[in-house]
């Protein structure tokens, strides 16, 4: 009997640990990261791929960070490191890092660095990398050896796995209770580049064979919602049912895509697998991107079989274990890329993009992403500072909204030049968020009265971006920087006003409102045409808002 209570206790002790592990969770429409049992919005960064083997240097990082309002760091953690020679591991730098972000109330997402980086194999071990034969390696149509190692070797995956799984079987003994480590980032940017696939003997042998049954299994069943590259192949050949994968897809750089997605989202579903045996919290895959529809580019030009929009089914089939395949967005697509990856089984998670100011608050407001993470800023933190700092106040807030259609951002891309934003707040009334166009304030030159070709320096732009939320009937949320707000009656009879507009800040969720803005503070254009400009109130320079406003109709 007491054997049996200890085995019970020891149960239900297990089973406390495993549910308060991160993990991800359907609430309405939105999937949400759940962190200590509460949404958590990852306002993070990526320090550059070798920082994480610097104790030093991210000891003044990760202060850094903490101090520009950042909640998250993504780190790289190698292969090379934890596993120097074959079957002995050192975790010592991975607990350096826990204990680092742990001093400044940071959470992490490793990045696993092991087979693939970039579409090569730099972060592999010594050991790995210098037994081809073994390790076998990608060949290019000439036969020889490329840099990269093949998604095609059993062995190669087999090592990988094993010690993936050393690494989450550490992090379930080291972090099971404090949850420091939230995510994980399996291999980076895979695929092949400079070729369009892998021409070993053993890949010309399986591109000549039969698709598998379960990814064309997937294509049946998802047929009308499949992204259009992988259906139009596949419709354009008669939609088979079997077949070799040039039968089946065709002849052309689609198809030796599309094979090599196929391998690459096996080979990373057997180290997902490996790893969640030993510590089950998310994972992910991120791309290198292509290029944008219609005209995606050559694969080779960029990873190919990586997990781009083109393929994202074909991985959706062959990596169920893999929770979210997300997409490193430096172009000017930003917005296209957000709503093409954000998909009814994919939540929106941007691990790698520019420190651009707005794109934050609208990944998060407009397609509940999970995080947003510039890469490469271990210097310059304080990009983030101000819009991390509104967001950090909002999380709870944000989470609250994600997926119920009250909520929506706006920031302009280098492709949506849109100024008004309107949003309906009831039959009467109509909201215009309008983003302002702030001129750049000069500075003296350093040499005044010189007669020098010196210029006059300049401040960055502000930025003008934020998000709306409606609260209530009558009533919305407004947050962000250097934007108006207007209301417009929707009905002929009646005329609308907004008041009680509360600029001021949220603590812990709570709402502490701050100042009652009006008169000159509303920024009145014409005595019947309030304008609020949302930004903080005196400060100087202006820093981002939030302010809340309630609607007021009455008779002509």
């Amino acid at each position: 009997m007491k054997l049996f209570k200890l085995l019970l206790v020891f149960f239900l002790a297990e089973l406390s640990i495993a549910a308060q592990l991160p993990h991800l969770e359907k609430r309405g429409n939105a999937t949400q990261l759940i962190v200590h049992g509460k949404p958590f919005l990852m306002l993070a960064g990526e320090v550059n791929n070798s920082s994480g083997s610097n104790i030093e240097h991210m000891e003044k990082t990760m202060k850094a960070w903490r101090e520009c309002n950042f909640n998250s760091v993504l780190v790289s953690v190698s292969w090379e490191i934890i596993e120097p020679s074959e079957g002995r591991f050192d975790f010592s730098s991975v607990d350096e890092l826990l204990r680092i972000a742990r001093e400044n109330d940071l959470k992490l997402g490793f990045l696993w660095f092991a087979s693939w980086k970039n579409g090569f194999s730099p972060y592999a071990p010594s050991w790995v990398l210098g037994d081809t034969r073994r390790f076998e390696r990608v060949k290019d149509e000439k036969g020889r050896n490329t840099r990269t190692l093949s998604p095609l070797c059993n062995a190669t995956r087999d090592a990988d796995a094993r010690a993936f799984a050393a690494l989450m079987r550490h992090l379930a003994q080291a972090d099971s209770k404090e949850n420091t480590v939230i995510v994980v980032q399996i291999e980076n940017e895979v695929g092949v580049l400079r070729q369009t696939r892998d021409f070993s003997a053993a890949a010309n042998k399986l591109i000549a064979s039969q698709v598998p049954e379960e990814l064309l299994r997937y294509l049946a069943k998802n047929r009308q919602i499949l992204e259009p590259e992988l259906r139009t192949a596949w419709e354009n050949n008669g939609t088979k049912t079997k077949g070799t994968w040039y039968e089946v897809f065709g002849t052309g750089d689609y198809t030796d895509m599309f094979f090599m997605a196929w391998q690459y989202a096996r080979y990373i579903n057997a180290v997902a697998e490996a790893g969640k045996r030993e510590y089950n919290i998310p994972v992910y895959v991120n791309c290198w991107m292509s290029g944008s529809r219609p005209n995606i580019g050559k694969p080779g030009n960029f990873p190919s079989g990586g997990p781009v929009l083109s393929v994202l089914d074909i991985w959706k089939a062959g990596a169920p274990a893999v929770d979210i395949l997300a997409p490193d967005i430096y172009g000017a697509d930003f917005k296209d890329q957000c709503r093409n990856f954000h998909r009814h089984d994919n939540p929106l998670f941007v691990p790698e993009t520019r420190a651009v100011e707005g794109a934050a608050t609208w990944a998060f407001s407009t397609h509940d992403a999970i995080c947003f993470s510039p890469f490469g800023i271990d210097t310059r933190p304080e990009t983030m500072a101000a819009e991390y700092k509104m967001l950090s106040q909002l999380i709870p807030v944000i989470t609250q909204y994600q997926g119920t259609g009250l909520m929506s951002g706006f920031y302009r891309d280098g492709r949506d030049t849109t100024r008004n934003y309107e949003f309906k707040l009831n039959d009467d009334v109509k909201i215009i968020v309008t983003l302002q166009q702030a001129a750049r304030r000069e500075t003296s030159p350093t040499a005044p009265g010189t007669g020098n070709a010196q210029q006059r320096q300049q401040t960055p732009e502000q930025g003008s971006y934020g998000l709306f939320i409606k609260t209530g009937e009558s009533e919305f949320m407004v947050a962000g920087n250097n934007i108006s707000v207007t209301a417009v009656s929707l009905n002929p009879k009646k005329e609308v006003w907004l008041k009680d507009a509360w600029e001021g800040t949220l603590v812990d969720g709570v709402w502490k409102p701050k100042v009652l803005l009006n008169g000159d503070e509303a920024g009145f254009l014409r005595s019947d045409d309030p304008v609020y400009s949302v930004r903080a109130y005196k400060s100087t320079p202006p820093e981002p808002a939030i302010i809340k406003f309630r609607a007021v109709v009455y008779d002509r």
